[in-house]
């Protein structure tokens, strides 16, 4: 039996979880027949998911390959305190465990679940517009990640903050091996999580109220897991709004695909 590392063990499991999470929500929340959305996948949705996952792949990359000389966390731990460690004061497994989830699996599959959500409630153009601001909000935090870099609470001694979030070894070694742990300003789990909330409203009101309380507890869990700062939510937020408000003032065909989308992509296979 081959043996896996514990990073590959994490992303397995993670992977694993988030396909068997999107496949579940998208029983009880959409419409259409698969078949219908793998059609539309193949038609022209691959051209927005790809653009989008592209930039939000490889943009915030441009941190870990700075060579961070010094961070800006004491700035922020000076603006709050120990906001994050008194977060953590009602802490119990059961509640960890759940906020894990949430921050793991649940965020992951929000986010493209909203896409789909939007063509099938509202239309295709609002699901394109909300690609376009899914990358809008990646472009505005990179520079905040390249020349502001932060570490997350956990990391930084004087918060006395628990890295609730290393549930196992496997997590934590899976972290640590695709983080650096220093792009915690501004929260990309907080500003995406807001962003398909804002855009669920155009959908209809079960998904709207799931997608509003998903949100609320991804937010919460960045807190309570030791991972973002309150001020990392409140600039994500903010980026969040500006994004939904950019996109709505821009036709999506004019940012996706971008040009040399097609080349991008085919150096990223090779």
């Amino acid at each position: 039996m081959l043996a896996l590392s514990p990073v590959d063990e994490y992303m397995l499991a993670v992977t694993a979880a988030t396909v068997l999470g999107l496949l579940a929500s998208a029983a009880v929340f959409l419409p259409r027949s698969p078949a219908w959305y793998v059609r539309e996948f193949l038609r022209t949705d691959w051209k927005y998911l790809g653009a989008a996952w592209l930039v939000a792949e490889n943009l915030p990359s441009l941190a870990e390959a700075n060579n961070v000389e010094q961070t800006f966390t004491d700035a922020v731990y000076a603006v709050e305190g120990g906001t994050v460690a008194a977060v953590q004061s009602v802490a119990s497994p059961p509640l960890t465990w759940a906020f894990v989830a949430f921050y793991l699996v649940v965020f992951p599959v929000l986010v493209p679940l909203t896409y789909f959500a939007l063509k099938s409630y509202a239309s295709e153009l609002d699901a394109r517009r909300y690609a376009v601001s899914y990358v809008l909000v990646v472009l505005l935090a990179t520079p905040f990640f390249v020349r502001t870099p932060v570490s997350i609470p956990a990391l930084y001694p004087p918060a006395g903050v628990d890295p609730l979030v290393f549930v196992t070894p496997e997590v934590e070694a899976g972290m640590l091996a695709t983080d650096s742990m220093l792009k915690a300003f501004p929260s990309l789990h907080t500003g995406l999580s807001v962003l398909a909330a804002l855009y669920a409203r155009k959908t209809i009101r079960l998904y709207a109220l799931s997608a509003g309380v998903s949100a609320a507890v991804i937010v919460v869990s960045t807190f309570y897991l030791g991972m973002h700062w309150l001020v990392d939510a409140a600039a994500a937020i903010v980026l969040a709004g500006l994004a939904y408000a950019l996109a709505h003032r821009i036709p999506p065909e004019a940012v996706l695909p971008f040009p040399g989308y097609r080349r991008l992509a085919g150096r990223l296979r090779d």
